[in-house]
């Protein structure tokens, strides 16, 4: 009786202390975020008639937001800038400054989203100021981007014969002319996504680059699987190092990795024998890890994105393990930032001293996931 007492105290406990932290934690974080000026006044108060930042939606964009919400565009789409050292969002035009937690108080459902199957959404409004232009990637993504992955959405619209004051012109490959009129239902969605920017600055967070200087053109619409358009807006030394990453990734001779043949050209993996890159928990974690795992080699049982398989990789390079410590660095970062993945560029010092550190490791003494965790804790 005593000790299930004890155990029943443990319990709520347990429960209490959860429930401090990540409720009343949050709340005392984030719960009192209110609408702010871009600058407050020298004594840290809101200065008289100024412009309150974020603007609420519409009742029209927030209809639209419901819309996005029912049509599953949070799959393929984020709405997140992320920090600097987090990623290259800012320099691929998806935004002048990360976002922060107070650019999202008005909106009822927060559609962060996880994958970036498409580009950012953040900002897409500054990107897209022509509403015709977001019907028509809405009706028929690939008559404006040819590359796009976006599904196209005809049933939020009526196709008629004629133009009419309400119809929008679609002009097909065969300079073909097609007329479409939207629905209240892609009004509604295409005034949410023209309501999307984050083109204020906030106390907390400034911009990091020029705000004219981040609205790109419409082709970074086009997936980052298609290497001419995945470095649109990145500064020209991660093109270059990504372009480097990617020879190494697919080359099948000395100075190569021969990574596709496992991990595919598409980063898919093989289902059952080896996994993906993209979206990869691993890929996209910790940087030692994977540079780890690129010097040495990975052998046994290892989890990615909650599949587990077991298999063998050696050390990439032909003869295996013969990659420099600036070759690693480049296919490293070129995984990191193709097929959807978004992180910050392995530089060659970093490779190096991680290399320094494993100096008394046999050259193809694998690691296994086992040990790679047990040192990350």
């Amino acid at each position: 009786m005593n000790n299930l007492l004890k155990f029943t105290i443990g319990i709520f406990l347990s429960l209490g202390v959860a429930w401090l932290a990540f409720v009343v934690g949050s709340r005392a974080q984030f719960g009192d975020l209110s609408p702010s000026p871009e600058r407050l006044d020298e004594d840290g108060n809101i200065p008289v008639d100024a412009d309150l930042f974020p603007h609420p939606l519409s009742g029209l964009a927030e209809q639209g937001s419901k819309e996005y919400l029912s049509l599953g565009c949070m799959t393929c789409h984020t709405q997140q800038v992320r920090m600097v050292d987090a990623g290259f969002d800012v320099e691929r035009g998806w935004g002048s400054r990360p976002s922060v937690a107070r650019d999202y108080i008005h909106q009822e459902h927060v559609m962060l989203g996880n994958t970036r199957i498409g580009p950012d959404l953040a900002n897409v409004g500054n990107r897209h100021t022509d509403l015709e232009w977001l019907h028509q990637h809405l009706f028929e993504p690939q008559s404006v981007v040819p590359l796009s992955l976006c599904p196209p959405s005809p049933f939020l619209y009526d196709e008629v014969d004629s133009f009419s004051d309400k119809a929008i012109t679609i002009i097909d490959d065969n300079n073909i002319s097609r007329y479409i009129v939207p629905s209240i239902r892609a009004k509604r969605l295409v005034s949410y996504l023209s309501s999307l920017h984050q083109d204020y600055e906030l106390p907390e967070m400034a911009f990091v680059i020029d705000p004219e200087d981040s609205i790109v053109s419409s082709e970074t619409d086009v997936p980052s699987t298609e290497p001419d358009q995945s470095q649109i807006s990145l500064p020209s030394w991660l093109s270059d190092q990504i372009a480097s990453g990617k020879e190494i990734y697919m080359k099948a001779a000395p100075g190569g990795g021969l990574c596709f043949t496992c991990h595919q050209p598409n980063g898919e993996g093989l289902a059952g024998q080896f996994p993906p890159l993209a979206g990869s928990d691993w890929v996209l974690g910790d940087k030692e890890r994977l540079i780890k795992i690129s010097i040495h080699g990975l052998m046994g049982e290892i989890v990615v994105n909650g599949v587990t398989y077991n298999n063998v990789m050696a050390p990439p390079g032909i003869p295996p393990g013969s990659l420099t410590d600036q070759q690693i660095a480049d296919v490293l970062t070129y995984i990191r930032n193709d097929w959807g993945n978004s992180a910050s560029a392995v530089t060659s010092f970093e490779v190096s001293a991680v290399r320094t550190k494993l100096k008394g490791r046999a050259p193809m003494q694998m690691f296994t996931a086992a040990e790679l965790n047990a040192e990350e804790k």
